[in-house]
């Protein structure tokens, strides 16, 4: 008898220990979407107490809850937006757990244009085709449709073979491109008046095939013949100009060339005046 008694005893203690089982809230929304600060999603739940949380890739956010009349609303709330997009909403009684899809909009609010190219660099020698790619977000970081409820728009854009840095958009450095010159056409060689017994051996100026002074700092090499042998010099270009500073007798009857990459100047001669 006492056995019988004890083991009653022992069954109603391990079903009084026994998490009392939860029922799954049954989602009330005719759609899984919120809007932040705007919509609510609805549940129909027991009496048991409940809290909430919303997963997305980049945020944890704790959504208020109300409870009225065995239904639980949930809002998500917010001074600073959130990143859109597919999210989680995790609710939990307990030890248990129910995980509901959803979608988060932000209230739209005022968007931003990016203009982004690439190349960022266009030379003059090549083709003067650049690619751009439009897309538009939010102060929240939110993409915004574009045209055709397209969130990127690529172009091809052929540009000005005028050398220089230019914005797609006046305030943003990201949108910046540049377009050097390219390689000199022809290289003008003279010789002008020096000082102290020395002359100045001048190339330029030096344009590329639209106009376009040739880079600072291109460099520019200078040969010199004579009397059998021949003598290399190398400066770069500055505003347009390659120059070198020589004595009289080191060019007096000599033979001056320049080159510039694959192009060369004509010989020039020295006559000591």
């Amino acid at each position: 008898m006492k056995s019988c008694l004890l083991m009653v005893f022992v069954g109603v203690l391990f079903i009084g220990c026994q998490d009392k089982s939860v029922k799954k809230p049954v989602f009330l929304n005719p759609k899984p979407i919120t809007v932040v600060n705007q919509d609510s999603l609805v549940f129909e739940v027991g009496t048991e107490e409940w809290k909430a949380r919303v997963n997305t890739p980049v945020q944890l956010i704790y959504p208020e809850i109300s409870f009225n009349k065995n239904q639980l609303t949930v809002k998500i709330n917010s001074k600073n937006g959130v990143i859109e997009g597919p999210s989680f909403l995790t609710l939990q009684s307990g030890e248990f757990q129910f995980i509901y899809p959803i979608s988060i909009n932000n209230i739209q609010t005022t968007s931003q244009l990016a203009d982004l190219r690439s190349p960022k660099t266009v030379n003059t020698d090549s083709s003067m085709i650049q690619q751009q790619i439009l897309y538009s977000f939010d102060s929240f970081g939110n993409l915004s449709t574009l045209e055709n409820e397209e969130f990127f728009i690529e172009n091809n854009l052929e540009l000005a073979p005028k050398t220089g840095i230019f914005k797609a958009q006046a305030n943003s450095s990201v949108s910046s491109f540049y377009i050097d010159p390219g390689t000199v056409t022809s290289i003008p060689l003279d010789i002008i008046g020096g000082s102290q017994n020395k002359v100045v051996i001048q190339a330029g100026p030096l344009i590329d095939q639209f106009n376009n002074p040739v880079s600072n700092g291109t460099l520019i090499q200078f040969f010199i013949q004579k009397d059998g042998f021949q003598k290399n010099f190398e400066t770069v270009v500055q505003d347009s100009y390659g120059r070198i500073s020589l004595t009289y007798s080191e060019i007096e009857k000599a033979t001056i060339v320049a080159k510039i990459a694959q192009v060369y100047s004509k010989k020039l001669t020295f006559q000591k005046p």
